[in-house]
């Protein structure tokens, strides 16, 4: 499957799915929001990009600190969700953003840099459309210690008769570029980034309670599909397995995230080819 196969296929995975993300896996990415929001500078009237919008995370949390966002994600049903009190959005690639050279303030990406085969190029055009002396901050989840509630929930699952269907098997082909704060950074250099500043930490969700960290991870779109798809009573014993196996841990759902903050300070590009994955140029 080639990149934009994966991609073109991922979209359709997301279809239909983003009453049960806003409602499930923003109990998880709401609170990541906040810490990516944190590495940006003061937002009060900037116009700033959310990149990866999906049902508005980060836009909600750009408006409420005074900030004019403008929303773009590659699926239009997560865009359209609650559209009436979001800000502007637009169905875009974030590899080739509708938008023309210098025209935001800044823009964020809060975890679609992981699902691209060429996250680079992602940066290189953020960068693009951010003005001069502009900010650029970005997170994907870490490849370190990922929680365990992950596995053991998929592990439930699999139990049960799921299989991870073939687009999020390519995502996660791809993922891991950049989860670590060393391939972060050597992504933002091949971007030319300036003022970079990455760190790799856990970052603090508050959920501690079983059922709503299984609740998080089932209204993901590849598990999704797959629990609603079972009879109720099928479904209610997933649940409640899942659960349990999450309550065993005995752990709060803190994962490890890598945060990007950098600035674009600099015109133009110094690397204007192709790119085939991060730099390692120091």
């Amino acid at each position: 499957m080639t990149a934009a196969d994966g991609l073109a296929f991922a979209r359709r995975g997301y279809e239909g799915a983003a009453t049960a993300w806003a409602e499930g896996a923003e109990l998880v990415y709401g609170p990541l929001a906040d810490a990516l929001l944190a590495r940006a500078p003061d937002l009060a009237g900037q116009l700033v990009l959310d990149v990866g919008a999906g049902t508005g995370a980060v836009s909600r949390r750009l408006v409420a600190a005074g900030a004019h966002a403008v929303a773009v994600d590659a699926s239009w049903p997560m865009l359209a969700h609650r559209a009436s009190s979001r800000p502007p959005a637009v169905v875009g690639d974030i590899s080739r953003l509708p938008l023309m050279d210098g025209v935001v303030d800044g823009a964020a990406a809060a975890f679609v840099l992981n699902h691209l085969a060429d996250p680079v190029a992602a940066l290189v055009e953020m960068r693009r459309a951010v003005r001069l002396g502009g900010f650029i901050v970005a997170s994907v989840f870490a490849i370190a210690d990922p929680p365990a509630a992950k596995a053991a929930i998929d592990d439930a699952l699999a139990t049960a008769g799921w299989e991870a269907p073939e687009w999020y098997r390519f995502l996660k082909s791809v993922d891991g570029q950049l989860g670590s704060a060393a391939t972060m950074r050597h992504a933002a250099q091949a971007a030319d980034l300036e003022h970079i500043d990455v760190v790799e930490e856990p970052v603090r969700t508050g959920l501690t309670d079983a059922r709503y960290i299984v609740r998080y991870r089932l209204s993901q779109p590849p598990r999704a599909r797959f629990v609603a798809e079972l009879s109720e009573k099928a479904r209610r014993r997933v649940v409640d397995e899942c659960v349990a196996r999450v309550a065993e841990l005995d752990e709060a759902f803190d994962p490890n995230v890598v945060l990007l903050a950098g600035a674009r300070l600099t015109s133009p590009l110094r690397n204007l080819g192709p790119h085939s994955g991060p730099s390692r140029r120091t």
